[in-house]
């Protein structure tokens, strides 16, 4: 197997990068705990699913998106025809308390991360386009702590709460930002979130608010109102069946995806074949270039497996794209000094 070179970051830096994508290891970078396998698994382990772990295995599932929806059509349906179920609400109240809890058993306090906030806004900051495969809240804190000193320079295509679909007006700069750039989250975020009517919603606070972000969100969500909507688990094809279901990620989806333009920096994303949905959106307009992160922590074995991983992946569905790879801890890169 040749040996391929993975570079310094400061050796990409220079060129006009187009796009970044940041994958579970951007997360993970900043906050350890990140490294779980699935939230669901966590709930699992917790005994946070006593009564409700049937429904999951039923529904095929480890979504707590779907299964909430699910109880809650029947718990309403059940009502129209006269028959309520205290068993249905109760394991709705479960499942809800169990998402809550395991997301913030995992999820870090604002404070101790804020350095690697500062340093992770400062790096996404230089690339007009950004789109964010976690629905932590990392990356919407980091742009809330960048904003607040640069004006309005991160853009979600959020506006009061609702998502602008003709987005594209947004990449001009506003207010005294001197620059725009964009974020899009294609599997969600634990700020969208989706009434029982279908609408959908960006839960938000201030920036001076932003440590209390999380509680903001699990309080809404425990008001029986809401549902998360992200997607975290699954097969490809379960998780474009879930994308389906929401109005912002099919957006995101069908044109987000295929416009990130010609050059694409890719950081801390396993190209796993759950995610093959992500690459072959992106080849309906593949990038010329592609820079990918290697997380140099591991042996060098297993890095010259995950470049070779990579090289076939990319292979496959962007067959034009020229693929080069840089080390995830250089300084200056994320959240590194």
């Amino acid at each position: 197997m040749d040996r391929i070179d993975i570079a310094l970051w400061d050796a990409l830096r220079e060129s006009a990068w187009d796009t970044l994508l940041l994958g579970n290891g951007a997360s993970i970078a900043i906050h350890r705990e990140f490294a779980y396998s699935t939230l669901h698994s966590i709930a699992d382990a917790k005994g946070l699913l006593p009564t409700t772990a049937p429904i999951f295995a039923k529904l095929g599932t480890t979504d707590f998106e779907h299964v909430l929806l699910a109880c809650w059509y029947a718990e309403h349906v059940n009502v129209a025809l006269g028959t309520p179920s205290a068993a249905i609400s109760a394991a709705y109240s479960e499942v809800r308390t169990a998402l809550i809890e395991a997301v913030h058993s995992v999820h870090p306090v604002h404070a101790n991360v804020a350095t690697d906030l500062q340093r992770a806004g400062a790096f996404a900051s230089v690339f007009p386009t950004v789109v964010s495969l976690n629905y932590d809240l990392t990356l919407y804190w980091a742009m809330l702590l960048f904003n607040a000193a640069n004006g309005s320079w991160f853009k979600d295509a959020f506006h009061d709460g609702d998502f602008q679909t003709d987005w594209k007006y947004l990449r001009r700069p506003y207010g005294h930002a001197a620059g725009a750039t964009l974020v899009f989250y294609p599997h969600g975020s634990l700020a969208v979130a989706r009434d029982y009517i279908g609408n959908e919603t960006k839960l938000a606070v201030g920036a001076g608010a932003a440590g209390d972000l999380l509680g903001t969100i699990t309080r809404r969500w425990a008001s029986g109102n809401y549902v998360p909507v992200f997607v975290s688990e699954g097969t490809s094809h379960q998780k474009v069946a879930a994308i389906r279901r929401s109005h912002y990620l099919t957006n995101v989806y069908e044109e987000v995806l295929p416009a990130l333009g010609e050059s694409l920096v890719v950081y801390g994303w396993s190209f796993d074949e759950r995610d093959q949905h992500v690459l072959d959106a992106i080849a309906a307009n593949p990038p010329k270039r592609m820079a990918v992160s290697v997380f140099t922590g591991q042996p060098v074995g297993d890095q010259q497996a995950f470049c070779h991983q990579v090289l076939k992946a990319v292979g496959r569905s962007l067959p034009k794209t020229t693929v080069t790879f840089f080390d995830s801890q250089s300084p200056g890169c994320w959240n590194n000094p």
